[in-house]
């Protein structure tokens, strides 16, 4: 299986390369510079930063699925198909995932998991389904990671009770507006030295994809 965790990695590194310089920006000497990157415009940035870590998480997702589909291995060994047999190339599994359709969504662990439970057999020695195992054993916390993407992308109640519900289980508390920049530039103090949740997500999610691999 190809190191995606590592495109991941590298992904999200690009991705908080780019809060790092709108921080500088909001400590700068320059009181032009300073206002125009005000703390509302630099939560704006972390929240933008966090669709394109997850956006890359997903393609992670994706890409691990159509592989194991191919037979290609992970540190645990082959997934076993129902089918019995290997798809002979990813143009031919994508087009047996997708059926009639022109995409599958992949920011929800549920959803994935009965994909993979869909195709691959698990449940004894020789049955690794790596993917469902690590989704299924992290679940609690890929479904707030979940909403909060679906905050920053929805402005319903819906999306605002749920992120408050996933802030009050990772930070003990909620935010003005139920904004998920507010969160994300917030410090985990449990962390030493304390790192912005931002960082820490994104290190769990890089975590987790190396699980898979």
């Amino acid at each position: 299986m190809p190191r995606f965790d590592m495109v991941l990695g590298r992904q999200a590194k690009s991705a908080l390369d780019l809060v790092k310089a709108g921080e500088q920006a909001h400590t700068s000497s320059s009181i032009s510079i300073r206002r125009a990157w005000n703390t509302p415009r630099l939560e704006a940035l972390y929240e933008l930063a966090y669709l394109r870590i997850f956006a890359a998480w997903e393609m992670c997702q994706e890409d691990v699925f159509y592989r194991s589909l191919c037979g290609y291995a992970s540190k645990l060994g082959q997934e076993v198909l129902h089918r019995g047999s290997y798809f002979p190339n990813l143009a031919a599994a994508e087009s047996d995932v997708l059926g009639r359709h022109d995409y599958k969504l992949w920011h929800n662990a549920r959803q994935v998991i009965t994909r993979c439970q869909r195709y691959f057999v698990s449940g004894g020695p020789g049955f690794p389904c790596t993917q469902e195992t690590m989704l299924t054993s992290n679940f609690s916390r890929l479904v707030n990671f979940e909403r909060i993407r679906h905050r920053i992308v929805h402005d319903n109640m819906h999306a605002k009770k749920n992120f408050d519900l996933t802030t009050i289980q990772i930070s003990a508390r909620t935010y003005p507006g139920s904004r998920p920049g507010k969160l994300l530039r917030d410090w985990d103090v449990s962390s030493i030295p304390h790192k912005r949740w931002l960082d820490v997500m994104v290190m769990d999610l890089v975590s987790l994809a190396a699980q898979i691999v």
